[in-house]
């Protein structure tokens, strides 16, 4: 321990001796592992896997009904109120749920203030809680599909009654009142991928939910991708017409139910086609959610590229960081040689440089942090679009002591060993 107190002391003695030496050096590298960590946390968030243990299970369906005479759009996501509906009463999957997006205005309904609230809405079904996996806090999913019964999130709830539990009260949507059944535990999902198409992977997750039944009927607006080769007035003309607007996930616990399921889409899809409802040929596929966010880009490609250059950035810090050490060392070569002249062995010269070393890493990973949060506060401000990753996660705070420690300790390896290598005869000479 004293040895340590002594190692210590001689780097502290070091650093006041040679501060702009040091600040050169800790500027060097901070700037490369701040800019690589703060891209790291965002490419961590976007690619992490949103929902464990089931995105290999939960499949969403495309299919290629569309009714036009020409289809140019492929095996689509969105499918019509017939075929998802299909899909969910012939009971193959184990689970299966259809929504879309649409959006509502809310207000307590014994409030006295009028004042109402902008609330993103998923209009879907019951299953849709077990099979996302949604927690609820209080209550549970409604049993009628065409009822006046919703669900309501975490922030509406703290919003509205101010997080008390509110199974039993009525809010009032679109000026119809609507009785709440379960409040959600906060949620936040990330990716997105119920909803990872038309740039909404990175979207908090809906303020309210609401029976699809109810929503058509009620006429609610969709606020997502929507195509229709048929006109319509309002929305539940959409049961019985060509409008592709709805999402459907099935959930499919084996290789088996796989192929049982996908054997029924295909040969849906073919009876459609014999009765005259598309004419296009037979092209469904079934995509897990990883795949689905793969297949829609999710991951930011130029900053998956940024991410590489800096990580290259960051290996020319270390370079130029082990230049100016060794520099350094050389430079100091008489104080080294003077130690070992009175009596230090060459592993305490070592250690000394070792323990020099890891002081440095921690004011590094420190200024690192402190650059790495700015850059992704810069981000927000720049990038409306990831201000949602654009966060510092405790792993990647972890990671970049790690980054930090292990940069220095490249930078002093090589010039240590070389001090460390002088024999002792020329130091005496």
């Amino acid at each position: 321990m004293d040895m340590f107190s002594y190692y210590v002391q001689l780097c502290v003695r070091n650093f006041k001796r040679t501060p702009l030496f040091f600040s050169l050096i800790i500027l060097t590298l901070s700037i490369g592992i701040g800019t690589l960590l703060a891209n790291l946390s965002m490419l961590s968030l976007m690619s992490q896997d949103p929902i464990p243990g089931k995105s290999d299970q939960i499949f969403i369906v495309n299919m290629n009904t569309y009714a036009g005479s020409t289809n140019n759009f492929g095996s689509m996501h969105t499918l019509r109120y017939s075929d998802a509906k299909a899909i969910l009463d012939a009971g193959v999957a184990e689970n299966a749920t259809m929504h879309y997006a649409t959006h509502v205005y809310s207000r307590r309904a014994d409030s006295d203030d009028l004042t109402r609230y902008s609330s993103s809405t998923r209009a879907t079904t019951a299953s849709f809680f077990d099979m996302m996996g949604a927690e609820f806090a209080h209550g549970k999913a409604w049993e009628n599909e065409h009822g006046t019964e919703v669900v309501i999130g975490h922030k509406l709830n703290m919003t509205l009654f101010g997080g008390e539990n509110s199974v039993g009260k009525q809010v009032e949507l679109q000026g119809k009142i609507y009785n709440i059944v379960g409040v959600l535990k906060p949620w936040h999902m990330r990716p997105l991928f119920y909803h990872a198409s038309e740039g909404k992977a990175f979207d908090e997750t809906d303020d309210l939910f609401v029976p699809i039944e109810v929503a058509i009927d009620n006429n609610w607006a969709i606020y997502a991708r929507a195509l229709s080769t048929d006109s319509y007035s309002v929305l539940s003309e959409t049961r019985q017409i060509n409008a592709y607007y709805i999402q459907t996930f099935v959930e499919l616990i084996d290789e088996q139910q796989q192929l049982a399921f996908q054997t029924f889409i295909d040969s849906y899809a073919q009876q459609q086609k014999e009765k005259g409802n598309h004419r296009h040929e037979v092209d469904n596929r079934l995509y897990d959610v990883n795949a689905w966010l793969d297949e829609n880009e999710v991951v930011n490609k130029d900053l998956l590229a940024f991410t590489f250059a800096t990580g290259i950035f960051l290996l020319v810090c270390i370079f130029n960081a082990n230049s100016l050490m060794l520099s350094r060392y050389q430079a100091g070569q008489f104080e080294a040689n003077l130690r070992r002249a009175v009596g230090a062995s060459r592993k305490q010269v070592f250690y000394q440089g070792v323990i020099e070393s890891v002081i440095l890493g921690i004011t590094c990973a420190l200024v690192s942090l402190v650059l790495a949060m700015s850059l992704l506060a810069l981000y927000r401000q720049l990038f409306e679009d990831l201000a949602p990753v654009a966060e510092l996660p405790l792993h990647m705070i972890v990671i970049g002591v790690g980054v930090a420690l292990t940069s220095c300790l490249l930078s002093t390896i090589y010039p240590l060993v070389q001090g460390a290598r002088t024999p002792l005869a020329s130091i005496l000479k």
